[in-house]
């Protein structure tokens, strides 16, 4: 019987298309024995593309149609899946294997186009609008360009964009000139929608950056990049609320999970040539994955930082950890690219899915504390990006009893920075 025959409505969900026939015909095949409810049958879905995608399949390997056999009725099924979600979780919650995985290098379908014109340019960060679930630091966002031709497994910027385009903001300039920032802007992220440093000046997006930097000098701008770029560093005058930052990770997780971005040493490199400058700059460990020797590789990317900038050059030196909407999970499992990025103990966190709160703590505290004292009394400004208030506390030795408070002291630590940088770097001004 023909696959799609045998699938009929029974299944209908998107994620069984997506599948390889052999998975299609062997799912289907379940199906007409065990007759799985819709939940079932989404469980079973979703556990083979996470295991084709992990390079762990097939599922047959991980079913056990015996051990369900030996109960009657619709116990069977709910037995059968039961048992293979049980042994997937087991997975799930052991820190993440890559010594035997080795995922294709693909680079992404993408063109660039410029846009004549921009309806929205500014936004705001994605921590919950509702309560204080995480604490937020009120960033707003400008979309000067959308869509990264990086390759990143885990990448959210994949499910907003149209996927084949990046789309640069043509008019950019036009647009920051006449702007009016609200009164409560005094810090605007420009890597929520895209590298933001990918493409350097070439399209002109940092002269924009700058005449708004120049027309609000107490608004930071902040410019989030994996890229090792660095002609941009000689642009001449760039205003110092304009700050350089550099996400990090463990070699591991740049190697196979980070596609096409540059090397732990290339963005270390970078961010060097940028602070010789006099570019303020700073650090995002973001995202943490909890993978087998974790502590030792970060270790490596905290050592590397310390080693390589004084604490004073800093303007701040955040930690994240792999975050997932429901809309994510579903586009990452539908792409069918390998990785095992969400081979991790999924669990429900302000209305997303992330690691449990023990692992958090125990990954941000062990982090926290790779850091000389030196760092955490005179350097930069140290937070947790979109996490539970409650991780604040086991990983610094102190908290903030709300988002306002938060905001204000980061904007209080970001705003005395900036002025130390202006004094060195501009000194006849002070006189």
């Amino acid at each position: 019987m023909a696959i799609k025959k045998l699938y009929t409505e029974a299944m209908d969900h998107p994620l069984f298309h997506k599948l390889p026939e052999p998975e299609q015909q062997y799912i289907a095949n379940l199906e007409k024995t065990y007759h799985f409810s819709f939940q079932e049958q989404r469980q079973l879905l979703e556990t083979a593309s996470d295991l084709i995608q992990w390079q762990k399949g097939p599922l047959s390997s991980w079913i056990d149609e015996n051990k369900a056999n030996k109960v009657q009725g619709s116990r069977r099924a709910k037995l059968l899946v039961s048992d293979l979600l049980a042994k997937v979780q087991k997975e799930r919650q052991k820190p993440t294997d890559y010594s035997d995985f080795s995922p294709e290098q693909r680079l992404p379908d993408k063109y660039q186009s410029i846009l004549v014109t921009a309806d929205k340019l500014m936004g705001r960060c994605p921590c919950p609008v509702e309560g204080e679930k995480t604490r937020c630091c009120n960033l707003k966002t400008l979309d000067a360009v959308q869509q990264c031709a990086f390759g990143c497994s885990y990448c959210s910027i994949q499910s907003f964009y149209n996927s084949h385009q990046i789309q640069v903001v043509g008019n950019l300039k036009e647009r920051l000139e006449s702007i009016e920032l609200d009164e409560d802007t005094w810090h605007i992220g420009t890597g929520q929608s895209s590298d933001s440093l990918l493409w350097g000046n070439d399209y002109g997006t940092l002269d924009a950056l700058c005449i708004l930097a120049k027309r609000y000098p107490g608004t930071i701008i902040e410019l989030k990049t994996k890229s090792q770029r660095t002609d941009w560093t000689q642009m001449p005058s760039l205003p110092k609320n304009i700050v350089a930052t550099w996400s990090l990770n463990a070699p591991t997780i740049i190697e196979k999970e980070e596609h096409l971005t540059a090397s732990l040493e290339g963005r270390i490199e970078a961010a060097r040539k940028a602070a010789d400058k006099g570019i303020p700059i700073g650090f995002h460990l973001h995202p943490m994955v909890y993978f087998e020797g974790w502590q030792q590789e970060y270790k490596k990317v905290i050592d590397l930082v310390t080693a390589t900038f004084d604490a004073s050059e800093l303007v701040l030196f955040s930690f994240g950890t792999l975050t997932f909407t429901k809309a994510v999970l579903k586009e990452l499992r539908e792409q069918h690219r390998e990785s095992r990025i969400l081979d991790m103990d999924l669990t429900a966190a302000a209305g997303k899915y992330s690691y449990p709160l023990a692992t958090k703590r125990e990954m941000f505290s062990f982090a926290y504390a790779q850091f000389p004292r030196i760092w955490k009394e005179e350097g930069p400004f140290f937070y947790l990006c979109m996490e539970d208030p409650s991780l604040w506390e086991p990983t610094f030795g102190y908290s903030y009893e709300n988002d306002r408070l938060f905001e204000a002291a980061m904007k209080s630590a970001y705003t005395a920075t900036i002025e130390c940088f202006r004094k060195v770097n501009d000194p006849v001004s002070y006189l």
